[in-house]
């Protein structure tokens, strides 16, 4: 069964490279690619583990990966239908003076804002801690969150998110800068805000955000270095650089864990937090755990945001929401090995809620947004969709560990949207854009070819 799966895989991700036209940045190969990785450090962890993967586990996963491709797919034939039609379906946004647009980019006014904004956040969150040195204070915020859901309030959790879009938008332009001959921006002034987010980031301890951060960065590169076509193996040059960059994210990852003073070696950090998701899910289903069909832990950050608001507004809701940090699965194998993991892979809460329905729906529709959202980045070229294709990414990579899209549907996904759109409308939206073509003909407007 583990050979079976890992075959299945490798086949899904061969066939959606081949369908998207060899992108390496498509949704449903990310999606593949990810699992794979996944499994294989499930696999690399066989005998520690006591590996045992059931058929259930491996129908499930399957189902879902194919699910998804065939979502994506649908949404290709409609837009070749409207193709051959001759119309296109929606407006389309065209970056017209994009150079005339990054001459007027406010980098002084962004440097200013971020640094302050990011130093009055850091000094709260150290100021609200307690520990004899630096690391300690950290291990404190990281168990005040945990334990006691502790927040430094919503005006500093805004500062936060301002901190965050001009990072992201920063990054943007930062590429700009790397990818062309003649632009003269300050590096400096580019780069210094993106530092202060990554140690506004450091003192949340929240690894995720780095995660998430780092994911959009580099498929942000993707699609630049893609784009400018330097090199005739564009593929295998990007690949190189993305494995260069991998490295990089992993081992920052694994030093921030440190400064939680975990206590894991890197293998068992990369193992547990990249692969015990996905085998945690297997052991869950091999328990014989079945659905309740009710939607409490798939929707649960919504309903939660949902009951807040309308308790504060004196409507009373009592509705069974599953707790936000999952129960940890303690597992000890015959040779010794132990390990404590509260991950899972996306699968379980769709599994939890609706049963094997759940893996067929869900990530079909997921497979029908993510297409929609990577044909439109790829008429927005070196446009804001380029940057919220690159920003809502993160889902797909953490498919195999964690459920992302719907567990992050709250207020704060809402302000930190908001915010980023706000950032990049400040630096480039009044210079850039027209729009032209809803529902016209061939003759009148003419539809990019659909990847």
């Amino acid at each position: 069964m583990a050979v079976l799966l890992l075959i299945i895989l490798i086949l899904c991700a061969a066939t959606t490279f081949v369908i998207d036209k060899k992108s390496l940045l498509s949704p449903r190969f990310l999606l593949c690619i990810a699992i794979i990785i996944s499994y294989c450090l499930v696999l690399c962890n066989y005998r520690n583990w006591d590996v045992s993967i059931n058929g259930k586990f491996v129908l499930f996963v399957s189902t879902a990966v194919v699910a998804w491709i065939i979502g994506g797919s649908l949404v290709k034939l409609i837009y070749r239908i409207y193709e051959r039609n001759g119309v296109c379906v929606e407006n389309r946004i065209i970056p017209l003076r994009l150079d005339k647009a990054s001459k007027k980019y406010p980098v002084n006014i962004l440097y200013i804002v971020s640094v302050v904004l990011a130093l009055i956040y850091i000094y709260k969150m150290l100021y609200d801690s307690s520990g004899a040195t630096f690391w300690d204070r950290l291990r404190y915020i990281y168990d005040n969150i945990v334990n006691n859901d502790y927040s430094p309030g919503f005006i500093f959790n805004q500062m936060l998110e301002v901190v965050i879009a001009i990072a992201y938008v920063n990054t943007f332009r930062l590429l700009r800068r790397f990818f062309s001959k003649d632009d003269k921006i300050s590096i400096i002034k580019l780069i210094v805000p993106i530092i202060m987010f990554l140690f506004a980031i450091l003192i949340t301890t929240d690894r995720n955000r780095l995660l998430r951060y780092a994911i959009y960065a580099v498929c942000l590169y993707g699609l630049f270095f893609i784009e400018k076509k330097r090199y005739k193996y564009v593929n295998f040059a990007l690949l190189l650089r993305f494995a260069g960059m991998f490295a990089v994210i992993v081992l920052a990852f694994f030093i921030m864990g440190l400064a939680k003073k975990y206590t894991s070696n890197f293998m068992q950090s990369i193992s547990i937090y990249g692969g015990s998701g996905l085998y945690n899910f297997n052991l869950w289903l091999a328990g014989g755990n079945v659905s309740s069909a009710e939607g409490g832990e798939t929707f649960a950050t919504f309903l939660r945001s949902f009951c807040t608001i309308m308790n504060k507004i004196g409507i009373h809701i009592d509705i069974d929401i599953a707790n936000r940090f999952d129960s940890f699965i303690t597992f000890t194998s015959s040779t010794g090995y132990e390990y404590s993991s509260n991950i899972y892979s996306a699968l379980k809460p769709f599994v939890a809620d609706f049963g094997y329905f759940g893996v067929v729906f869900f990530p079909f529709i997921l497979g029908i947004l993510y297409q929609w959202l990577y044909i439109k980045a790829n008429t927005d070229k070196f446009g804001f969709l380029w940057i919220l294709y690159c920003m809502l990414i993160y889902p797909v990579f953490y498919f195999p560990i964690l459920e992302q899209l719907f567990a992050r549907l709250s207020l704060g996904f809402v302000y930190e949207f908001v915010w980023l759109a706000v950032m990049f409308y400040c630096a480039y939206g009044r210079h850039m854009y027209k729009v032209v073509g809803i529902k016209k003909s061939s003759k009148e407007t003419v539809c990019k070819s659909v990847r």
